[in-house]
This record gives structure tokens, C-alpha cells and sequence, in this order.
């Protein structure tokens, strides 16, 4: 074996090393992508919300050449300023004139044009089309769910869900379990009484501490007769989820009434108290905005002098009688909507249980001293004059 210097051991490593760097540079070189000026001043304009300078530009790009991905911002943009018609124009032509790869994207693009054109059943078809895809699949799916919630079409809606993946489905049991609520609603509309309880024992599978299930089984108990079963329910409810205080009271007193029971405004007076979710001055406005007045005075009467939200709900209810009621009962916790009814799901935004009396949101800062908290009848009455 020849032994070579140690000397031409180094140069050799030296060479081989120049040699890999050179040629790493010529390869980066060759792999640089070189885009045009026009697409840094377009991107420019799009930084800067000046979108018909950037539409400009990029529409400029497409007719000098081909290439796909100006054409899909083009697209883009002509969708963000309305122009849905051009932007259908241009993800049909990259649709029909694109490889396989192309084509899914375009397809796509296409399906959220007709989407934001409010061509539903358009916008429906492609969906479907993308959902049979692995690359889409999940996307359209969602996409899917979103229009049969606008169309009310909670079957579709449901079966859609269902075809997510497991983790997904598990992550959306209680919108699932809403589906069901729904299809339960209609149900009921029909005449359909035990298709209505089978759904809600689907939607408590899904979902066992929904409020909704719960009163849309109270109002089965009420139609069928059991008036005391049904005024048991409501109790229940009122107690867990006090957020439903204005919805629960009309119809629990409505059924004491017909049941000749006259215990039950301290009933949900003390339910209300042990739920322990919200403070007296949000009782205070929550009986207020549930009880007519003279029912309120009764139960302030009834509880002076130790509960003083009773006595301040009927100062209250005094004044909104006064100034009628505005129309700001309920916020949505996602956006801020404020709305006079109440819903599943706010009409903005499309987030499911999002609703909360406008008193949860209130700073009421520390309760006063209990010397101070007892008000008397008569005070209230002239603190409800004077506010009016």
C-alpha cells in the first residue's frame, strides 16, 4: 500500500471542497426563481390595500403570459372587489384549460366565486365534486356544512359532519347535537312527537348538558299534559343555566297558572339564587326584564327585607316600563351583536351558543354594604319615578 504525504492529503480535501462549493453555487444559481418587476410592485399595492392599482398590474402579467398563479390572484382579487363575474371567467378558463393539479385548485377557487355570488346549489355541486378529493376533502366538507346552514338544511348539515374525521366529529359533538335540535324542532311542527324525543336522545348522546334539548323536552312534557313534569323541567334549567332566565320565567308562570299553582315565583326565585353563576344586580335585571311589575312587587313583598335584588328587579321593571324596552336584552360573546330575542346561534356571526343576557357582560363592581342593600318598597317606587 503507497503511503501518500500528508501534505497532498490536505490539498486533495482542499480541491474536493472548492470543487462541491462551486458547484452547490451554480446549482442555487439555476434554482433562483427570477420573478418580474410588475410582481413586487402588484404585491406592493396589495400590502397597501390599493387593490385596482394591484388588479392593474396583475392583469397586465396574465396577458403578457400564462402563467397560473397570476391568473388565481387575479382571480382573487376580482372576488375581494366584488367582481365575481371576472373572477368566475378566469377559474372556469384555468378549470377547463389546466393539468389535474390545476384543476382541483381552480375547481375550488371557483366553488368560493359562486359561494360569495349566492349561487348556492352552484357552489354545492363543487364541493361535492372536491370532498371525493384527498387534498380538499376536509376544506370542502366545511364549506359544504356552511351552506346547508344557511339553507336550514340540517340533515344534509348532519350527515356532512358526519363524514369528518373522528377527532372532528368528537370537537363538534354539541353542533351536531344542535343539528338535532333542529331536525327535533321540525319534528314537532309536523306532529311528530316520538321522532322528536328519539332526536333528542340522539342530541343528549352527543351533547348531555345542552339547554336546548332540555326545554325542547319540557315543551313535549307540556304539550302532552304533564304540566307539573314540564314546570319541574324548566326549574331545572333555570338553575343551571340562568342565562335562560328571560325565555324560562313567561313559560314556567304561564304553566303555574293553568296548574293553579301559586308557590312558584318563589320557587324560580330560589333556583335563580343557587345556581351562584351571577350576582344580585344581575338577578335584579334578569327578573326585571322576565316579570311584569306587579308580579315583582309581590315577590319583593314576599322576600323584604332580606333579598334586595327582588326589590331592585321592581324599581327596574318600573323604569323599562317606562322607557320601553330597547332592544339590548342579549350580546353575543363572539362579535357583539346585541339583540332583543334570543338564539342558538347568532344571525352574525353563525357561533352557536354565543348568546348571554347583556347583564353578564356588566362591571358591577363590589355589592354595597348590607345595610345599604335593603331598600325599602316604598324607596324603590320613588327611585323608579325619579329615573323615569
Amino acid at each position: 500500500m503507497i503511503a501518500l504525504p500528508a501534505s497532498l492529503l490536505a490539498l486533495a480535501f482542499a480541491a474536493v471542497g472548492v470543487s462541491a462549493w462551486l458547484l452547490g453555487r451554480h446549482m442555487g444559481d439555476r434554482r433562483t426563481v427570477r420573478l418580474p418587476r410588475d410582481y413586487y410592485v402588484g404585491l406592493d399595492h396589495l400590502i397597501n390595500d390599493r387593490f385596482d392599482h394591484a388588479v392593474e398590474v396583475f392583469a397586465r402579467m396574465a396577458e403578457a403570459g400564462d402563467a397560473a398563479e397570476i391568473q388565481f390572484a387575479l382571480g382573487s382579487l376580482f372576488r375581494r372587489r366584488g367582481e365575481v363575474d371576472r373572477a368566475i371567467g378566469v377559474h372556469t378558463r384555468l378549470r377547463e384549460q389546466g393539468d389535474a393539479g390545476l384543476r382541483a385548485k381552480a375547481t375550488f377557487a371557483l366553488a368560493l366565486d359562486y359561494l360569495s355570488a349566492g349561487l348556492m346549489d352552484r357552489a354545492e355541486l363543487l364541493f361535492q365534486e372536491l370532498a371525493a378529493s384527498s387534498e380538499y376533502r376536509h376544506t370542502a366538507l366545511d364549506q359544504l356544512l356552511r351552506i346547508y346552514e344557511a339553507q336550514g338544511d340540517w340533515h344534509n348539515a348532519l350527515q356532512t359532519l358526519q363524514a369528518l374525521p373522528t377527532h372532528v366529529q368528537s370537537e363538534r359533538g354539541r353542533i351536531a347535537a344542535h343539528y338535532l335540535c333542529e331536525l327535533a324542532e321540525q319534528a314537532l311542527a309536523q306532529g311528530e312527537t316520538e321522532r322528536a324525543r328519539s332526536l333528542l336522545r340522539q342530541a343528549r348522546a352527543r351533547a348531555r348538558d345542552l339547554p336546548r334539548a332540555q326545554m325542547l323536552a319540557a315543551r313535549i312534557a307540556e304539550s302532552g299534559g304533564a304540566r307539573a313534569e314540564a314546570l319541574e323541567a324548566y326549574l331545572q334549567i333555570l338553575a343551571a343555566h340562568p342565562a335562560l332566565t328571560i325565555e324560562i320565567i313567561p313559560r314556567a308562570l304561564a304553566l303555574a297558572e293553568a296548574g293553579q299553582q301559586t308557590d312558584v315565583l318563589a320557587a324560580l326565585w330560589v333556583r335563580l339564587q343557587r345556581c351562584g353563576e351571577i350576582n344580585p344586580r344581575q338577578q335584579a335585571w334578569l327578573l326585571a326584564s322576565a316579570l311584569p311589575p306587579a308580579q315583582l312587587q309581590l315577590l319583593a313583598a314576599a322576600q323584604e327585607p332580606q333579598a334586595a335584588p327582588a326589590i331592585e328587579a321592581y324599581s327596574l321593571a318600573l323604569l323599562l316600563k317606562r322607557l320601553g324596552d330597547g332592544g339590548g336584552r342579549y350580546q353575543c360573546a363572539e362579535c357583539g351583536l346585541l339583540s332583543a330575542g334570543w338564539y342558538w346561534r347568532c344571525p352574525k356571526c353563525r357561533t352557536w351558543d354565543s348568546m348571554r343576557p347583556a347583564a353578564f357582560k356588566w362591571d358591577v363592581g363590589p355589592e354595597p354594604p348590607a345595610a345599604q342593600a335593603r331598600p325599602t318598597m316604598r324607596h324603590a317606587r320613588d327611585e323608579a319615578r325619579n329615573l323615569g
